[in-house]
């Protein structure tokens, strides 16, 4: 075996990428509002880059002249009237021998004289309500976390449950963290929510872990009964749930939907007995089932269950002050004179046309300046920055540009007729159209938005699939939605098939088969509601072949629409 140094050559292909082009994805991939951010960031690090100055609006000038003769009334000159120091201290000394008492405090309290402002305590909060509206609030932008870890910390326990709990073996800062770990086990809807199984034996399996926390972990998992809980963990789940609002802290519905009814004065007996023995037929609206059970009348459970309607199966939103998203349109299609048109918003593109490289610095260069060696490299390398980042920018926008120009060459009849009409769509149609690599398509369809006359859409939902029929539809079939009346600005009529629609006969678009699921549950004897498979069976009637797993499908994870069973009302 030959363990020395040896000389070869190989040959091999690779790919590389140059800073120019990962810069200019990024910068594609970025939102509108990651775009300002990132401008603002460049704009601060590059002395180079800069804003073009937006022309100041001209402000009216001062026609007024030294002319004495001005008959102008609004120019007048205050005059002032003159004194001596004497005539001042001869009336300070007047005021100060007719007050009283009562007037010095009443003068030093609001001013030296009468129609002077108090003095303001900067410090002091403010009484006008105008004065507060740009200051932060205080739970803004707060998580249930969070909110929640404020009120622990406003917690204070009862002497006797401390000492209970010194008893115990437990001190009030270890019974802290048992209460903060709960709450750190809390979903986005203020469930509990038991750890992975493979941290769970991890946790068992530790020594070093503590018990109490193992033995949450096991209440939550329903291992053990919270009846049969330790009292530091059964006072921890006490606490958490005596937290606001209500309901925070179950490990399920029924658990929820119990804590609520126990905090509510008067909640009706039936409706509690209801909750605790009968949750599942409740569930599954088992009215006659339960009447008979408790032997009451079928009326008394609808009006047993009616009073469910003051409680919330999410009490963790309730406490959810996370920041709305705010979607930044950075396209707009509108119907000129029955043309389709799509052009970036101004207030999306304004700022980027506004950089430009700093015409001090450049004409440095130009201009045969003696500059050190230094002192030119830096000059050059922040220019060729600025200018690829402009250039970026652009790209940018001139990309989406042309990515919603096929998009919309694809989707005519969705731009006219309305969202029911969005045939099945991959990314690399559109990818083929533009030619430009499917991953750069990717990145302009996520994250960016559209103002169309339909609403506001993200580019990528224009991407849908499709189900293939087992058989043609007639040309003139009815489609299965129409558009909606405020949505669009001319009924289509119906049985006509809308331009751009033709040619769908071997596969019809989701879009399409979701309106039509939604259309049929809304328009469904409530007392009888429609089955996956009546669903289906319409939908054929209708000229769409759909399979009953399909619809199912659908409903459930698209829609969000319960099984016939749990929508049928008495």
């Amino acid at each position: 075996m030959n363990m020395g140094m040896q000389l070869g050559q190989s040959q091999r292909l690779e790919q590389n990428i140059s800073p120019q082009m990962l810069q200019s994805a990024a910068i594609l991939q970025k939102t509108a509002q990651e775009l300002e951010t990132a401008i603002n960031e460049e704009l601060a690090v590059n002395p180079l880059l800069e804003l073009e100055d937006e022309s100041p609006e001209e402000s009216p000038v001062d026609e007024r002249t030294d002319d004495t003769d001005s008959d102008d009334d609004s120019i007048r000159e205050v005059e002032f009237e003159s004194g001596t120091l004497e005539d001042t201290a001869d009336h300070d000394y007047d005021i100060l021998e007719n007050t009283t008492n009562s007037d010095m405090d009443r003068r030093l309290s609001d001013g030296l004289f009468d129609d002077d402002a108090p003095i303001k305590d900067l410090n002091a909060p403010s009484k006008d309500a105008g004065d507060d509206w740009d200051r932060p609030q205080k739970d803004r932008d707060k998580s249930l976390q969070d909110n929640l870890r404020d009120q622990l910390r406003d917690w204070n326990g009862t002497p006797v449950l401390l000492r209970q709990l010194e008893e115990a073996g437990c001190t009030e800062a270890h019974f802290r963290t048992l209460i903060q770990y709960l709450i750190d086990s809390l979903d986005e809807n203020g469930y509990l929510q038991a750890a992975p199984d493979d941290v769970m034996m991890k946790m068992a399996s530790d020594p070093g872990e503590d018990p109490l926390v193992v033995e949450i972990e096991r209440i939550i998992r329903y291992e053990v009964a919270l009846e049969d809980a330790s009292l530091p963990v059964a006072e921890a789940f006490h606490v958490l749930r005596s937290f606001t609002p209500k309901g925070i802290g179950a490990r399920n519905m029924q658990e929820c939907f119990l804590i609520q009814a126990e905090a509510i004065d008067a909640f009706p007996p039936l409706t509690r007995e209801i909750l605790e023995k009968h949750f599942d037929d409740l569930i599954e609206l088992r009215y006659g089932k339960i009447a008979k059970a408790m032997a009451v009348s079928s009326a008394a459970v609808q009006q047993a269950v009616a009073a469910l309607s003051r409680l919330t199966p999410h009490p963790g939103r309730q406490l959810s002050y996370a920041p709305t998203q705010i979607k930044h349109v950075d396209l707009k299609v509108e119907i000129k004179k029955g043309r389709i048109e799509v052009e970036c918003t101004q207030e999306s593109r304004n700022k980027v046309r506004r950089l430009r490289v700093n015409k001090y610095y450049t004409d440095m260069l130009s201009s045969g300046v003696k500059l050190d060696k230094e002192t030119r490299e830096y000059i050059q390398n922040n220019k060729r920055k600025a200018e690829e980042f402009i250039n970026a920018a652009n790209n940018r926008f001139s990309t989406m540009e042309q990515v919603m120009r096929a998009i919309v060459k694809r989707q005519p009849a969705f731009f006219k007729n309305g969202p029911s009409f969005l045939k099945p769509m991959v990314l690399q149609d559109i990818a083929d159209e533009v030619k430009r690599d499917l991953s750069t398509v990717s990145r302009v369809t996520n994250g960016k938005y559209v103002e169309t006359p339909f609403g506001i859409y993200e580019l990528k939902q224009f991407f849908t699939s499709g189900v293939r029929q087992s058989g043609k539809r007639p040309a003139a079939a009815t489609p299965a939605v129409s558009p909606r009346p405020d949505a669009t600005a001319g009924a289509v009529p119906a049985a006509s098939v809308p331009e751009g629609f033709e040619g769908d006969d071997d596969v019809v678009g989701s879009a399409r088969i979701l309106e039509a699921i939604r259309n049929l549950v809304d328009a469904e004897d409530k007392k009888k509601p429609l089955s996956d498979q009546a669903i289906a069976d319409a939908l054929a009637a209708e000229g769409i072949q759909v399979a009953r797993r399909t619809v199912a499908k659908y409903r459930e994870e698209r829609l969000k629409i319960l099984p016939a069973r749990q929508r049928k009302t008495l």
